[in-house]
């Protein structure tokens, strides 16, 4: 058990420094380095933080050198009753130990008190401790997860937009995507976003969406399906979960989050001729500009 959290403070520190340093290199070297080498290094530190265990079993250290020490010799009793050989002493010198009775008072006292109150060691109530936290933050992702499903079950329904599936196919064509998430449209959402990890799903807001903005939401969250950047979310929400104490850990999955959304847009960026680059900027940021206002006026359903 001390090994366990040893390890896990261990880890959750190193992690701690590697998060600021990663942090701080995507901020001065972001234009030599883009975002897709963040989120793969974010990766490899998720990849490891995930498991709180030592990267090499303990071995107890042995010395260099083994010397075998020979058994001391039990000197042999002298049993008094027996004859001694002629022309040895009978005067041998008899030790207390020597000397064996049966009467109680020789007798070892076996008895063992019993403390009815056990006490429990620090390191038994840590433990208890990170696993009631961790177990809390995964049941709070898992209750607002159940909850968005049950929204979005009562809410959403099939795409019929003509020019929306169209684009939808034309775009999973050209990004080559063999299996493709669902489109589907729902109601009180204000910007598309891709949802779900076993049976993922593309949703659409209900407000009317045609032309360069239908396409460019489309192409970005296509992008984000083929990146498979739910995945990268949902392990660093475990992260987040198993270092729940360290508060680097909360900022590390906002830096994975925005990193994640960088890289996606590189990604659509190589998709795109220059001439586009321009429209396609405008229309995240009126998407952005739409979610900010959703969420200052408490509406967000997201």
């Amino acid at each position: 058990m001390n090994q366990i959290l040893f390890t896990l403070g261990a880890m959750s520190l190193g992690g701690s420094a590697a998060a600021v340093l990663l942090a701080w290199a995507g901020g001065s070297t972001r234009g030599r380095y883009g975002a897709r080498w963040r989120c793969l290094a974010w990766m490899v530190l998720c990849l490891r933080l995930a498991v709180p265990l030592p990267l090499f079993p303990y071995v107890q250290a042995r010395a260099p050198i083994q010397v075998d020490i020979p058994a001391q010799p039990v000197p042999e009793r002298v049993n008094p009753n027996t004859s001694a050989p002629s022309g040895a002493s009978q005067d041998l010198p008899v030790q207390p130990g020597d000397i064996q009775t049966d009467s109680p008072e020789n007798l070892p006292d076996h008895r063992v008190s019993v403390n009815p109150m056990r006490k429990w060691e620090p390191a038994q109530a840590a433990m208890v401790i990170w696993l009631m936290g961790a177990a809390a933050v995964l049941l709070w992702n898992l209750s607002s997860h159940l909850r968005f499903l049950h929204w979005l079950r009562r809410w959403s329904s099939p795409v019929e937009s003509g020019e929306a599936i169209a684009a939808f196919h034309l775009l999973g064509d050209q990004l080559g995507l063999d299996r493709r998430p669902r489109l589907l449209v729902c109601q009180g959402l204000r910007v598309p976003m891709l949802a779900g990890v076993f049976r993922p799903v593309i949703l659409l807001p209900p407000d009317c969406m045609s032309g360069e903005e239908l396409g460019f939401s489309l192409l970005h969250e296509l992008t984000h399906y083929r990146r498979k950047d739910i995945w990268r979310k949902l392990l660093a929400l475990w992260v987040n979960a198993l270092h729940w104490f360290n508060p680097l850990m909360w900022y590390m999955v906002r830096m994975v989050e925005r990193d994640t959304e960088l890289a996606c847009d590189e990604d659509v960026l190589r998709c795109l001729s220059q001439p586009d680059y321009s429209a396609y900027g405008q229309t995240i940021l009126s998407a952005v500009a739409r979610l900010q206002r959703v969420q200052r006026g408490g509406n967000c359903h997201e």
